[in-house]
């Protein structure tokens, strides 16, 4: 008796031991969109955001900061936190409840290697499996930040590492209804068919019609009548435009009964890039899937009246042709001596590399001279060219063209942080903003080398067009 009480009362202290490593920290509740930081200052860098009313765990509260986890986290590890956030914008209980969806479901059919940085030289963090999903956001030149595909919180901080967009393909309603297809095995006994059939039409599942529905698949449908976009989930909001029959288009990110719409060439589709909002019961009624396409096939044409037939006689046995002996090929002797002097001709010598030297002296008196600059910013001389506003898709977008004036081309930190001094000073609610950098030698009404876009949280685009600096003292 005395044992079994020993041994009751070890595995209590075992549990009381272990229970802080799997639980730390507090449940909080976010009471307006917050921005995640990559330090306990409101100057540290943005990584990212919370939606109102996002639930998150935080710990290590200090100077009024705190860091920010994923609900479920059982590593306190401040190394593991997806960022930091001010903690009196942090609730006990949900007041405001905003979710916002973000990111993008997605598939490597091969082997991808994640790396820590948006390129080839980062350290390989570990390898994406085929067919396993991820969560693709914060795109980057090729590279995008993938995250697991339960991630909650939007972070640059809260992602795995980063990945080349070109070997990753988005979730469709086929592989987000069933696994990848497995290669066909060979002919099997009877008995295994049923095993086949299973594992390729497993049974779909009806969603329940009490909860709202949500759903990461992407449709592309062709419109058979008029729909309406709107600029949000409902019917009260502007409408962005309407979509003409024949017009095809992509669905996605189903959630309330709405579709966000995208351009049919779409490849990253969030909802920052999405056309607008149409209503599911509308799409479902004034759409078709759009497959390939097939081309009408030619009216046959009538046969015209012609004369009687006249009575035509019973065909006659036809005789069987004689065999003819195959004539033998005759050749030339100017073909025997051609043959004879190409058989004896030396093999080329391998082709040598090239270099071709560009004369930028060509360019010289060309070009218009470069702006003279007016402005300081991270140690740049810069100045506007342009200041535009517009709208695109049911945003609208502050652009900002800039001269920079630089003798040695910016890396991809300088310009970042060059261009988010930029956003901060014309940041403003509802509205998105556009850099464009032109760097000394380039035609300002040509396209821009940099290209950096900014929602109201931050940078969400970044990239350069190396083939614009052509001519220029840079290339």
């Amino acid at each position: 008796m005395r044992r079994i009480y020993s041994i009751l009362v070890a595995a209590v202290c075992l549990v009381l031991a272990a229970g802080p490593a799997f639980s730390f920290g507090e449940i909080m509740y976010s009471d307006r969109p917050l921005n995640l930081r990559d330090a306990r200052s409101p100057r540290a860098e943005w990584v990212g955001s919370l939606y109102a009313g996002q639930k998150v765990r935080v710990a290590h509260e200090k100077d009024g900061w705190v860091a920010v986890y994923e609900p479920d986290a059982t590593d306190p590890s401040e190394s593991k936190a997806a960022g930091y956030s001010n903690a009196k914008f942090l609730k006990p209980t949900r007041g405001r409840y905003e979710p916002k969806p973000w990111g993008e479901l997605a598939v490597s059919s091969t082997k991808l290697n994640i790396r820590s940085q948006p390129s080839v030289r980062g350290a390989k963090v570990r390898t994406l499996q085929p067919g396993e999903r991820v969560l693709v956001d914060f795109p980057e030149d090729d590279w995008t930040v993938v995250f697991s595909s339960d991630a909650t919180i939007r972070s640059r901080l809260n992602g795995i590492g980063y990945v080349s967009i070109k070997y990753l393909e988005p979730v469709t309603e086929a592989t987000s209804s069933a696994p990848a297809p497995e290669p066909e095995p060979e002919p099997a006994p009877a008995p295994a068919a049923p095993v086949v059939r299973q594992a390729v039409e497993p049974p779909a599942q009806s969603p329940t019609p009490a909860e709202p529905v949500s759903s990461p698949a992407i449709r592309r449908v062709a419109l058979t009548d008029a729909v309406n976009v709107h600029q949000s989930r409902t019917t009260t909001s502007p409408l962005v435009q309407t979509l003409e029959p024949g017009e095809v288009v992509q669905l996605g990110l189903l959630r309330n009964g709405w579709y966000a719409v995208f351009k049919a060439s779409d490849m990253i589709r969030s909802e920052s890039s999405s056309i607008g909002y149409a209503l599911q019961t509308a799409m479902q009624t004034n759409s078709r899937e759009a497959g390939l396409t097939v081309a009408p096939a030619a009216p046959v044409e009538p046969a015209k009246s012609a004369a009687p037939a006249r009575p035509q006689r019973s065909a006659q046995p036809v005789p069987p042709a004689k065999s003819v002996a195959p004539a033998e090929p005759v050749v030339s002797a100017e073909a025997l001596k051609a043959e004879a002097l190409k058989s004896e001709r030396p093999a080329p010598a391998p082709a040598r590399q090239q270099t071709m030297v560009i004369d930028r002296s060509a360019f010289k008196d060309v070009k218009r001279p470069d702006p003279t600059p007016d402005q300081n910013a991270h140690g740049y001389r810069y100045k506007f060219l342009e200041k535009s506003e517009n709208r695109e898709y049911g945003q609208i977008w502050i652009t900002l063209k800039v001269f920079l004036a630089t003798t040695k081309l910016p890396d991809r930190t300088a310009l970042r942080d060059f261009a988010s001094s930029l956003w901060k000073d014309h940041r403003r609610v509802t509205k998105n903003v556009l850099v464009e950098i032109y760097l000394p030698g380039m035609d300002m009404e040509d396209l821009a080398w940099g290209v950096i876009k900014f929602d109201y949280d931050g940078m969400t685009e970044l990239w350069t067009r190396r083939a614009t600096l052509f001519g220029t003292k840079f290339m």
